[in-house]
């Protein structure tokens, strides 16, 4: 556990100081792509009075039934589908995570990840704030399909968010683009580290793909993808559904 929660404890202790009334404080995050950027905590803890940003809303108008928030943060999404009447495992790596969930009013927060739920099946797994990205490349997209049917009910879906990152390099700075394309990872896998206070967190990878490397990705597992919402820089959100027996439907 502490081994997989140690790249987010930086922001752990970022959401503890916000939900303690900090709220000025910022995060640092670095990556190895461009300069360091300082971000407001209140991005990462979505205080309940300020609205969603229009492509998460879109999204979680296609949750349905008992649903699992993976990566659930502070728990803005998990809150919300609540007050829609739906049933929501809130799971999370970080313990301030989950502790500020319960105060918060998720109901079923838990920490861990998708292991801590082996047995349980969902009818939605929800990866939002570009939460798709946590399989660190394109490798462990295609692992995350191959494992979510065991945690699906028969029709279940995966609903999620990401951006075509070497879409907004050709527009913003293409020089960066031709480089990585020559290279040998694809162009949306990203290095990333945290930083708040004097905690540092180790790097970790992350993944920004676009909707035709996850199209062709679904359809070596048996399914096909609907993007439901596209937002600035590359943003879009996606769906796709299981099948009633292992692996995904086509549509």
């Amino acid at each position: 556990m502490s081994d997989v929660a140690a790249p987010w404890r930086p922001l752990g202790r970022a959401l503890a100081a916000y939900h303690r009334g900090d709220t000025s404080a910022e995060l640092v995050v670095s990556s190895d792509l461009w300069e360091d950027e300082t971000v407001p905590v209140a991005v990462f803890y979505r205080p309940v009075g300020e609205p969603l940003p229009e492509l998460e809303r879109r999204a979680l108008e296609h949750c349905r039934g008992r649903v699992l928030d993976l990566g659930a943060g502070a728990g803005r999404h998990a809150l919300e589908l609540q007050e829609r009447g739906l049933e929501v495992v809130a799971l999370d790596p970080l313990a301030e995570a989950v502790a500020i969930m319960r105060e918060r009013g998720v109901a079923d927060p838990r920490r861990g990840e998708l292991e801590a739920v082996a047995g349980e099946r969902f009818d939605t797994v929800l990866m939002l704030m570009h939460g798709l990205g946590v399989v660190g490349d394109l490798r462990g997209l295609g692992d995350l399909l191959e494992r979510l049917p065991d945690h699906l009910e028969p029709g279940g879906r995966l609903v999620f968010d990401s951006a075509d990152l070497a879409g907004v390099l050709a527009g913003e700075a293409p020089e960066l683009l031709a480089e990585l394309e020559g290279g040998d990872r694809y162009p949306g896998e990203v290095a990333f580290s945290l930083r708040f206070g004097g905690i540092a967190g180790p790097s970790y990878p992350w993944l920004f793909v676009d909707p035709e490397t996850v199209g062709l990705i679904a359809g070596a597992a048996g399914c096909r993808l609907e993007v439901v919402a596209t937002g600035d820089r590359g943003a879009w959100a996606g769906l796709l559904e299981a099948a009633p027996t292992r692996g995904f439907t086509r549509r």
